[in-house]
């Protein structure tokens, strides 16, 4: 849940700093104090591309700052940890917008992404405004909505990874059916011989370009090793010294001393010559004829043409001549193949179709329970003659399945069901998610919920059926309303109100948590437009049974 709300700079915002608890919380104020503001910066923390327009005018930048308890959501939790953040405690989320309209996201004083937010808080708020019924009227959503029903999520994977399987084997025999394959056969034997025809080794590469490399160094090193040679084997060398040196301490083993040094000049004597005898084979190894050095030379160029057509190593060549070799064998074989491809195409297409119709039996079955459940929700909302039908049909193989469904539904009595698409209305549809939101924030395991004016358009008694039903909601998650209504207003359990304060050469937008007595006053203004005692006594009452019937629904 979001704990603590800071703002500002933000738009008509200076500066705000909010606390919040759960439960159901209601903003309220006059047209264009700033409302839908507060709903601005909560989208930009989750992520929302932001723009330079909405720091406020002559500041650098906007702050929005976001405290979070994410104690309650495994799934948020998860995805911290698996990025090496801590969860366990409150969380920080701040968003910086310079004027120029660049932004930097942290997460617990950390630089991330807004991506990653985005997907964090996706899994923790949902914003909804009266435009988001617009997702209703979308049959694809129809399905996603019906299997977050199911919580079958084994099932669900199995039928997805089982299609995707049979779709990659059907591709494959469509592929090797298609005349294109035939086509293609000399052109395989000519690449698979282009490669076996080089006769390559893994490593050869490496140990020819270590042999040219010495022979471009060949004259240098060459000039160094014969100085050397020189210094060991020449007119002014040490070593026949050396020798001479052990021969004449030599024969004086009572003397210990002299003979340890005698046998010491005898190792180094030695020693010496084996190291002679090693350069000069050194020295030796350097002499590269013309053709040599032409075969290396032509060797490397062949190996890097090679891989410039089939990879960029020896190890990429070699096996793509492995998978030229098979491909050969497929085509020269071909019948067989194509017979042994099919039977493959049809074992994976019965496995996706047992799991897939089982899948709709199911489906079956959990849409019985959900048009029940949400005819309840439609007739708390005041519409007592709603009828609501889940219809699935037959369709065309999909990682969904073999289903899709379709929204029914009729408001009126005698009314036929029809889709959804052509019969609501706004304000019914209003009414109809607010219902289904109800049933699936549970389901998703969304914590935050948030309305911006979605009671638009409806009043009295409907008013108040919408208050308790998000006043309902708000024993799953936390719910946040921007209204206008008093009757929605008056089911809250802390009601902020909004208003601008307008000078000479500023306008700023202010947020204010009001006491019972000041929540009455307000109450009064919504609903009669006056502070007189009558206006009052009316806005208490109101308040009073409001929230007798939340506390009633609640206990239930």
């Amino acid at each position: 849940m979001l704990k603590h709300l800071y703002v500002k700079n933000f738009i008509l915002i200076d500066e705000a700093d909010l606390d919040f608890d759960a439960g159901f919380s209601v903003f309220t104020g006059e047209t264009g104090a700033g409302k839908s503001i507060l709903i601005d910066a909560i989208s930009l923390l989750c992520g929302q591309r932001a723009q330079a327009g909405f720091v406020k005018q002559g500041e650098n930048k906007a702050l929005i700052e976001g405290v979070f308890d994410f104690s309650t959501n495994p799934r948020v939790l998860a995805l911290l940890q698996e990025a090496g953040f801590d969860g366990d405690e409150d969380v920080v989320i701040n968003r910086e917008i310079s004027a120029e309209g660049k932004s930097q996201m942290r997460l617990n004083h950390r630089v991330t992404t807004a991506n990653f937010i985005r997907e964090l808080l996706g899994y923790e708020i949902d914003i909804h405004s009266q435009h988001d019924t617009q997702y209703l009227l979308n049959r694809n959503s129809f399905l996603n909505l019906l299997d977050q029903y199911l919580d079958d999520e084994a099932l669900l994977a199995s039928v997805r990874t089982q299609f995707k399987a049979y779709r990659q084997l059907n591709d494959q025999l469509e592929e090797a059916c298609s005349p294109k394959a035939e086509q293609d056969l000399e052109f395989l034997r000519f690449q698979l011989n282009e490669i076996e025809q080089a006769q390559l080794k893994p490593g050869e590469d490496e140990e020819l370009e270590a042999i040219e490399r010495r022979i471009a160094a060949r004259e240098k090193i060459y000039q160094r090793v014969a100085e050397s040679l020189e210094i060991l084997d020449g007119e002014q060398s040490a070593v026949p010294q050396l020798y001479e040196a052990a021969r004449l301490t030599g024969g004086f083993p009572e003397e210990t001393e002299l003979a340890e040094i005698s046998e010491a000049l005898n190792e180094h004597y030695y020693g010496l010559q084996d190291l002679k005898e090693r350069l000069q084979r050194y020295f030796e190894s350097l002499e590269f004829s013309e053709e040599q050095i032409n075969e290396v030379q032509s060797r490397l160029f062949e190996i890097n043409r090679l891989k410039r057509k089939y990879g960029r190593s020896l190890d990429e060549i070699l096996e793509k001549g492995e998978s030229f070799r098979q491909q050969l064998n497929q085509q020269e074989h071909r019948q067989e193949y194509l017979q042994e491809l099919q039977k493959q195409v049809q074992t994976a297409y019965k496995q996706f179709e047992e799991s897939a119709l089982k899948l709709r039996q199911i489906r079956q079955q959990k849409a019985l329970a959900l048009q029940k459940e949400v005819e309840i929700h439609l007739h708390d909302l005041m519409l007592p003659h709603a009828r609501f039908i889940l219809h699935l049909k037959d369709a065309k193989p999909s990682a969904h399945g073999l289903d899709e469904a379709d929204f029914m539904i009729s408001m009126n009595p005698g009314e036929p069901v029809r889709s959804l698409t052509q019969v609501a209305s706004g304000g019914e549809l209003s009414r109809l998610m607010l219902g289904l939101k109800t049933i699936f924030t549970r389901l998703e395991g969304i914590q935050t919920v948030i309305f911006d004016e979605i009671d638009t358009g409806v009043s009295g008694q409907v008013a108040t059926a919408i208050g308790l039903k998000m006043s309902l909601l708000a024993r799953d998650a936390q719910v946040f309303s921007v209204t206008h209504l008093a009757q929605v207003a008056a089911c809250a359990d802390q009601h902020y109100h909004v208003t601008k304060r307008q000078g000479q050469d500023f306008t700023e937008t202010q947020i204010q948590c009001l006491s019972k007595e000041e929540r009455i006053d307000q109450l009064a203004l919504i609903s009669q437009g006056e502070l007189s005692d009558t206006a009052r006594q009316a806005a208490q009452e109101l308040y009073q049974r409001n929230q007798k019937k939340v506390n009633e629904a609640r206990s239930v």
